[in-house]
């Protein structure tokens, strides 16, 4: 996880170079990612990655699909996509989004 810090910081970082190209000088940051908070970007990979995961009950119900008749086959579809949302909820909620909702 070091090395995708220090990625990011040198990406927000300006150099002098820049600065002269582009009429800024000294003290604000105009950094490609400038407004972003590395923590919250690492949380976000987290939650992408949890996304990407397949749980056993994912993996279950995509084998049973070729079983189904082809008019069942788009429930499978949904019931998935309903499972991964329900798996984001607890990331998200650990985030604070639902927070400013309430």
């Amino acid at each position: 996880m070091d090395n995708i810090e220090d990625i990011l910081r040198a990406l927000t970082e300006d150099n002098d170079d820049n600065q002269a190209d582009n009429g800024h000088s000294g003290g604000e940051e105009q950094g490609l990612f400038s407004g972003l908070d590395p923590e919250m970007l690492l949380k976000m990979l987290s939650l992408f990655e949890t996304f990407n995961q397949p749980s056993d009950n994912e993996r279950f119900l995509l084998a049973l699909k070729p079983l189904l008749r082809e008019e069942n086959r788009p429930k499978i579809d949904s019931a998935l996509r309903l499972m991964k949302l329900f798996s984001l909820l607890p990331v998200l909620r650990e985030s604070g989004i639902f927070d400013k909702l309430l």
